[in-house]
């Protein structure tokens, strides 16, 4: 008993609240002496004070193609747009390595559209300088490139509903983008088409501080709305590595996921209204800011993760929850995925309602952020593990979460679960530990070229993936397994210096294969774009599919929202 109340005494002085009021706190105990690191292993103190505790018992862990009867996307309209004929072809890197068809019956933008678009925006809102356009027309990992020649930036709801309503007139295909963080394609032009950057309907509308509820215009830079929110007591119920660029609205359009899902859910549940508009320029007035309303269908939902396709959100209202001041990040070693998975469900057992976060990272991310970014450290020093699981406690009472994850600590130590381990002490080594997990996507930027695949698998079988790669691809490219394994969401990343149609040969169809046959999702929380248009197939049956087009066939019958992204290509052909 001596014993063991050593080691939780070690454990509690490791376990200091990372944000109290002024991230300072005072023991009356005197302080504890950190090594080089600024930090304690406290699995060296559990291991010097209880190498005689008899080891817990192990807790058992408990563990076709669209056939060709799916109806083309035919006599949508009898507009000038009907006239559909294909040419021009465009070909990219992952699963758009396929030749992308133009759709020739799209028009090119002239000197009327111009002047039309100056008269309702002001000459500075209608970008056409070539340097401005280069960044636009490329994707964050510049895999994806279009060659629009024109930017729009309205300040409204009122100016984007202009647009789309004489767009639609012309047969103008558009892309609307909001901070071109997305890593599929989805927010950047195939060819062409004009561009609608939402990034000067910035503005934050209101916010209740009973409800927690949020308004503001879909242009709002995810981080920035987080400062405003800290300001008042709240926190944004998602987070991102690209908080710094990305919008808000991109990140309702996709339906962007995070490390915070796993305690607050998705945007499905935590986005309570929206204002959008529909291809023919209607505004779509859905601002509701109630918790509940069950009047007829919610069709928000058809807008939230459809990528732009269906309509371009201009305002969101969202739940917040309020900033609590009791949260702890461990940073952790195991020994295999097997122990990964235990101690995922130790921790919804024995953390319950105060885990925030649990991620993943296998012993190929580490090398490569230890490789590739500066002034990252490795937390556990000297070795490299094959496993480490980050690991966030989130509460409102501090001694009660304190004893939680001690309890939990001990457990988890005792059985072997954890071989290392290290509890931040202060929001800067809170800071370092996430810049670790964060910083995984920057360094393989880095490290080479990529072919990244984000998906969704039984808990179970996501890390399988992982080896079997491996396993086909030998030395010919790294395979790196990292993602938010609280909910099961995998990050796939094969790095090679150059790309190599061998080796993508290697990795597709198979991984996706592999992922419809375990009953997986080809896309957890990137979305499909244009990079997995045509694969939906993995994930969604021919009749679900089918019902798709018939939706986008209704609310954007020329198909000028964010062509060639989405659904097949080939169900998106209209003809007369």
């Amino acid at each position: 008993m001596e014993k063991r109340k050593a080691t939780c005494y070690v454990i509690r002085r490791s376990s200091k609240c990372l944000f109290d009021h002024l991230f300072h706190r005072t023991f009356d105990e005197p302080p504890l002496q950190w090594n080089s690191g600024s930090m304690r292993n406290f699995v060296g103190a559990f291991k010097q004070l209880s190498s005689q505790v008899e080891q817990a018992s192990r807790n058992p862990f408990t563990s076709s193609y669209l056939s060709s009867n799916v109806a083309d996307f035919n006599h949508a309209s009898t507009t000038k747009c009907s006239q559909r004929s294909f040419s021009l072809w465009r070909r990219f890197y992952g699963s758009a390595a396929t030749l992308i068809q133009k759709n020739l019956a799209f028009s090119d933008i002239n000197s009327d559209d111009i002047s039309y678009f100056k008269n309702i925006l002001g000459d500075e809102n209608v970008v056409h300088d070539a340097d401005r356009l280069q960044v636009a027309n490329t994707d964050w990992l510049h895999q994806y490139k279009g060659s629009s020649k024109l930017m729009l930036t309205p300040r409204s709801t009122e100016e984007v509903s202009q647009i789309l309503k004489y767009c639609s007139t012309r047969c103008l295909a558009v892309v609307p983008q909001g901070g071109n963080t997305g890593l599929v394609g989805g927010s950047v032009p195939v060819f062409n088409e004009v561009i609608i950057n939402m990034g000067l309907m910035n503005k934050i509308i209101s916010f209740d501080q009973v409800s927690g509820v949020l308004v503001c215009e879909a242009g709002c830079i995810l981080e920035n709305l987080e400062s405003f929110l800290d300001n008042e007591g709240f926190i944004m119920p998602l987070d991102l590595a690209a908080k710094g660029s990305c919008q808000i609205g991109g990140n309702i359009s996709t339906n962007a996921g995070g490390v915070r899902l796993v305690c607050y859910g998705s945007l499905h549940g935590n986005v309570l209204g929206l204002e959008a508009v529909l291809a023919n320029g209607t505004v779509l007035d859905m601002l509701g800011t109630l918790r509940k309303d069950n009047t007829g269908y919610d069709l928000k939902h058809l807008i939230i993760g459809s990528e732009g396709s269906l309509g371009i959100i201009t305002k969101v209202s969202i739940l917040t929850p309020p900033k609590l001041s009791a949260i702890n990040l461990a940073f952790l070693a195991c020994n295999d995925y097997l122990s990964c998975q235990k101690l995922l469900l130790e921790a919804k057992r024995k953390l319950g309602e105060v885990l925030s976060a649990f991620e993943l990272l296998d012993s190929q991310s580490m090398d490569l952020v230890l490789n590739h970014l500066e002034g990252v450290r490795n937390p556990l020093p000297p070795s490299v593990h094959n496993f480490y699981v980050l690991i966030e406690t989130t509460g409102s009472d501090e001694s009660h979460d304190k004893e939680k994850l001690e309890a939990f600590l001990f457990c988890s130590m005792g059985s072997g679960l954890i071989s290392d381990g290290v509890i931040a002490q202060d929001i800067n080594q809170a800071s370092s530990f996430w810049r670790i997990r964060e910083g995984i996507s920057e360094a393989l930027m880095k490290a080479g070229v990529i072919y990244s695949y984000d998906l969704s698998l039984p808990v179970e079988k996501m890390y399988d993936l992982v080896e079997e790669m491996r396993m086909r691809l030998g030395h010919s490219a790294k395979v790196i397994g990292f993602g938010h394994m609280g909910d099961g969401n995998l990050h796939l990343v094969m790095s090679a210096p150059k790309y190599d149609d061998a080796i993508l040969a290697q990795i597709e169809p198979f991984v996706y294969e592999w992922t419809s046959k375990h009953r997986g999702s080809i896309s957890a929380e990137h979305g499909l774009g244009l990079m997995k248009a045509n694969e939906i197939h993995y994930s969604k049956s021919p009749e679900v599919v089918q019902l798709m087009v018939s939706i986008k066939k209704l609310l954007d019958a020329n198909g000028i929202l964010n062509p060639y992204k989405v659904l097949p290509h080939s169900l998106l052909r209209l003809s007369g």
